[in-house]
């Protein structure tokens, strides 16, 4: 296939500039999908995404998932940290809720089949504007009374995968496929791999497991909570990443006296 390359166009089709929308047309793309809507992407990704998704297992459940505690767990999601409110506040994932909602009422004849197919898993049923304005005033008022009660409600196994990306991944990378003879060996092997560029990778990493030392205090609590996902972290191991975080960083990156 030749190269393809990318041009902007307006959509002019009596709107205003305002609501005009931009498309790209690829040229060369052989394939026949020559138009591609950027707008695409507010029906099937990012937070319309994930409130679908967590409505559709909620309706998988079979009344095993309230919609309501899988909902405080996205506002509590978002609550964790500061850049993700700073990106994607919860006022903003309602707005964008009600949003797409007036566009299904107005017909909304350009949205993806995508988008109308995780309608269908949530359960939208018919009125999808309806269902979608429902959503956003049950976070609206769930959020005027976030809690983050972890013994009340507990962390799910997606939280977990959200939450500790790295602890998740360093399991895959380094533990998993047995090439070290302990975990202690695989720690001091992924420690030492990193440097010179530790703060983009150790640090984030001990934050994690500081974090799940808090979260999940004790043996069993982490393994009820933590260990379904991140199968080889125990108390210990956390702690022993942590002390091998620790020493390298004094070691190699403290400034001399």
């Amino acid at each position: 296939m030749g190269a393809q390359t990318a041009v902007v166009h307006e959509v002019q089709d009596g709107r205003t500039a305002g609501e005009r929308s931009f498309v790209v047309h690829v040229r060369g793309n052989e394939d026949g999908d020559s138009l591609v809507v950027h707008t695409t992407r507010l029906f099937i990704d990012g937070p319309m995404r994930r409130v679908l998704e967590l409505a559709a297992a909620v309706r998988d459940s079979e009344g095993t998932l309230p919609l309501d505690a899988e909902l405080r767990r996205f506002i509590r999601t978002t609550h964790a940290t500061v850049a993700t409110e700073w990106v994607c506040p919860i006022e903003t994932v309602t707005a964008l809720l009600d949003h797409v909602a007036g566009l299904c009422a107005e017909g909304a004849e350009a949205a993806p089949q995508e988008f109308h197919g995780l309608l269908e898993r949530a359960g939208a049923g018919t009125d999808a504007a309806a269902y979608l304005h429902s959503l956003a005033r049950t976070i609206r008022t769930l959020a005027q009374n976030s809690q983050d009660d972890y013994d009340e409600l507990p962390l799910s196994r997606w939280e977990v995968e959200v939450r500790f990306p790295r602890l998740s991944g360093f399991g895959v990378n380094w533990v998993y496929d047995g090439e070290y003879a302990t975990l202690q060996d695989s720690l001091q092997a992924a420690v030492d791999s990193e440097h010179p560029y530790c703060g983009e990778f150790l640090a984030p990493l001990a934050a994690e497991a500081q974090s799940a030392l808090v979260l999940f205090p004790g043996e069993q609590a982490m393994e009820d909570r933590l260990s379904p996902v991140v199968e080889w972290a125990t108390p210990q191991a956390l702690r022993h990443l942590l002390q091998a975080v620790d020493d390298h960083m004094q070691r190699e990156h403290t400034a001399p006296s």
